[in-house]
């Protein structure tokens, strides 16, 4: 009886220890810190024997791809590491007595490859990209203007292994979108809102073709305020239009050419919403906004008469000053619409609840390798009262907006006061790369960061480095026998 009660007892502390050690493993058993899953990029399959630090305790992820880290209360920043994957970063805040949940997408690791044969003996690379990834425009401005047909492209231009600013001239021209008056209105009403320009011709003065500007930092070359629509010259629906970038020398000779997208969309859901089947989106908008103002806007419109929405509510993407006291743009509309996104099925139904106004479920303005590894619109901007919230709280639309660094490591944080699509690459271990590309020019525009989901993105890693992804290899810029390093610290 003694030897049976034992071996019963041996049995239970087996059991116990069993599951103490499989609980301690497992996200249940953590009251306090971390956990998550990790998962393959491409394929969203788990990924077993993951390494996840932040420098003092190490765990490794199960067969489900679930790891687990208790963490008292604190700041941490995580690294984690998979074989066959590339290392990377992210920062968390734990909660006493919460659990914060950091999930991971992995992307394959590179290996050592060169650019294809072609690409070994160019002299001359470029680098191309449209500043936001997306730009709004509208298909009618008969009511009222909310922006106006605008577009931006950056390009710089490498003498491997230099940077080349002089000497060159940047040209662009858009093949398939060369007459936008065939498919926008806005010059029968520029003037109005303050923009007396030609037609086909931007608010900035830059026209569909050209010769691009030495850019303010002088280290490339910009197009600014492109008027493009998202329609060809035929008519198609062409929200990534692509436009062709040529470098020639003083005796114009061709050093190299590429071809970018432009994104631009005029697809704002307003009619998820607004007006029916007699009465124009547009006209609902301005007689609910007479209605809860007080203003005249549908019967100014009824006279001929149309008001730019930044006369009065300031704007920032326009550098407008607005009125003193009425609401910015960005916050009357985030304000006055965040309680509204359920009010109609068609609004309701639109994943994410972002489409609505911004481009949008067909375009997919959100595309890049974020959209890629699950996150939303909302990870990084907050919802709609977050969005007003920041906004009350004093944030400047457009000016002060999400950083890498809030996700990511120190790694890769943008320039001091600066937005990511604006800084400067500065913490490479290669210090003769420091302070001379931007991140967008690796990275590609805010909102289709490589690797895009978008096929039309792309284009200038498919033709020197022969790839989809970011510009990771070193060779791309410098001589075939550079040695591959990371180019973050």
């Amino acid at each position: 009886m003694l030897k049976r009660k034992l071996s019963l007892l041996v049995i239970l502390i087996f059991a116990l220890t069993f599951v103490v050690g499989y609980t301690s493993f497992a996200s249940a058993a953590v009251t306090t810190g971390i956990s998550g899953t990790v998962k393959d990029i491409d394929t969203g399959a788990a990924i077993a024997g993951a390494t996840i630090t932040d420098g003092t305790t190490t765990v490794t992820t199960n067969a489900q791809g679930i790891y687990s880290l208790s963490k008292s209360a604190g700041s941490y920043t995580l690294k984690i590491s998979a074989s066959g994957y590339l290392t990377t970063w992210q920062t968390c805040t734990v909660t006493s007595g919460a659990v914060t949940t950091v999930n991971w997408s992995l992307t394959k690791a590179y290996g050592t490859q060169t650019p294809p044969a072609y690409a070994q003996n160019m002299r001359n690379i470029i680098f191309a990209w449209n500043d936001l990834g997306m730009h709004c425009d509208q298909d009618d401005y008969s009511y009222f203007c909310v922006l106006p047909p605008y577009n931006t492209l950056h390009v710089q231009v490498i003498n491997r292994p230099n940077l080349l600013t002089s000497g060159i001239t940047v040209s662009y021209n858009f093949p398939k979108k060369t007459n936008s008056t065939l498919h926008t209105n806005f010059w029968q009403y520029s003037a109005q809102y303050g923009w007396n320009v030609p037609t086909n011709t931007g608010i900035s003065g830059t026209q569909l073709a050209g010769t691009m500007k030495l850019d303010s930092n002088g280290k490339g070359f910009v197009a600014e305020g492109i008027p493009i629509t998202p329609y060809d010259d035929d008519g198609t629906w062409d929200p990534y239009g692509t436009a062709n970038i040529t470098v020639t020398d003083s005796n114009n000779n061709v050093l190299q050419t590429a071809s970018v997208v432009a994104p631009v969309s005029t697809e704002m859901n307003c009619n998820n919403c607004h007006g029916n089947a007699t009465v124009n989106p547009q006209l609902d908008i301005l007689q609910k906004h007479d209605s809860h103002n007080g203003t005249t806007l549908a019967a100014d419109q009824a006279q001929g008469k149309v008001h730019l929405c930044s006369e009065c509510h300031s704007d920032n993407a326009l550098g407008k000053p607005g009125v003193a006291g009425v609401e910015s743009l960005s916050l009357a509309m985030h304000n006055f619409h965040k309680d509204k996104m359920t009010y109609t099925p068609a609004a309701a139904n639109v994943t994410p609840s972002c489409y609505n106004c911004h481009p949008g479920t067909n375009t997919q303005c959100l595309r890049g390798i974020m959209e890629k590894a699950g996150k939303s619109c909302t990870d990084c901007h907050g919802d709609m009262n977050g969005m007003t919230t920041s906004l009350q709280n004093g944030r400047q639309a457009w000016l002060q907006e999400p950083k890498c660094v809030t996700c990511h490591d120190s790694k890769h944080t943008e320039n001091t006061n600066t937005l990511y699509r604006n800084s400067i690459m500065n913490n490479s271990l290669a210090s003769d790369m420091n302070g001379k590309f931007y991140c967008e020019a690796c990275h590609n525009s805010t909102h289709g960061e490589f690797v895009s989901a978008n096929s039309a993105d792309p284009t200038i890693p498919q033709k020197f480095q022969g790839d989809n992804y970011w510009i990771w290899n070193c060779k791309v810029c410098h001589q075939q026998n550079y040695t591959q390093r990371n180019f973050h610290n």
